[in-house]
């Protein structure tokens, strides 16, 4: 909670009403040393940019699944008690970068928050859009990670099929997976059954990874992946993908296909909404 010496603000009173109301969860954006990892040097988040991720939070992830669901009380009883905010990425030793993390399905670390608001360039070198109004930044760098991390928690309570395990069989590849592959986008990846790069990390990851990437996909972006993977691929990712959808639905009355259509259009509308806003 925060801290009972801290004067409260404009962004306490929309998280109450927002988070800790509705779904009983806290989002924390100022720094604390105790809830921050010392494996990295990280920086804090600025307060524009805990503004900004907390009203896209509720507005891509939070509200596509209590349209889905029909209610707060899906993200109320599953969702993580917990985020915390960190304004810079972490970087590992062997290349790859840390964006997000969850602790034991009750805290989500989010970081890179800083980079919200920024301009990236394209392939050609062209700025590119604001990210807070770019989908395919907010996704790659925030939203894959959040609903990649969620899925962790359901299968944590309820253990998915062993049928998974056994689509790829003993093709993960452990540590090795990022130097085993030189991009997320090698078709490699997709030929081995593996919708990214990390999915190929371990059955748990590939089951995280498969949930978050069908989630934040458009339909057509999925199926390029799948054109790319070819016919032995192709048929993997599909059985998984169905092993998943069956998951969801089966045990926790999730449509995920209704869950990607609500994020996809959410997120097709990003520059009708004013992420700045914390008006009550």
């Amino acid at each position: 909670m925060k801290d009972s010496q801290t004067p409260e603000n404009a962004l306490d009173r929309w998280l109450m009403k927002n988070y800790v109301e509705p779904y009983n969860v806290e989002l924390r954006y100022r720094w604390e040393d105790n809830e921050i990892s010392m494996d990295y040097i990280l920086v804090p988040a600025t307060m524009k940019n805990s503004i900004r991720m907390a009203r896209l939070l509720k507005y891509i992830c939070f509200d596509s699944f209590d349209e889905v669901t029909g209610s707060t009380k899906f993200i109320h009883d599953n969702f993580p008690k917990q985020i915390q905010l960190v304004g810079n990425p972490g970087w590992n030793s062997n290349g790859s970068v840390t964006l997000g993390s969850s602790e034991g399905g009750y805290k989500i670390n989010l970081w890179y928050v800083n980079h919200l608001g920024d301009q990236p360039y394209d392939e050609n070198w062209q700025l590119k859009d604001s990210v807070i109004y770019d989908r395919e930044e907010l996704n790659n760098t925030y939203f894959h990670t959040i609903i990649h991390e969620f899925g962790h928690t359901f299968h944590q309570k309820v253990p998915y099929t062993s049928e998974f395990n056994q689509v790829t069989g003993t093709n993960y590849l452990g540590g090795m997976w990022t130097s085993e592959f030189a991009s997320e986008t090698d078709p490699q990846i997709y030929a081995l059954g593996f919708v990214t790069a990390y999915a190929s990390y371990s059955a748990d990851e590939d089951f995280a990874e498969t949930f978050s990437t069908y989630v934040c996909d458009t339909p057509e972006e999925f199926q390029t992946k799948l054109d790319k993977a070819g016919t032995a691929g192709k048929a993997k990712i599909q059985q998984k993908l169905r092993i998943v959808r069956e998951y969801f639905r089966d045990n926790w009355y999730l449509d995920i296909d209704a869950l990607r259509d609500a994020v996809q259009r959410r997120e097709a509308d990003l520059k009708s909404q004013n992420f700045d806003d914390i008006s009550l």
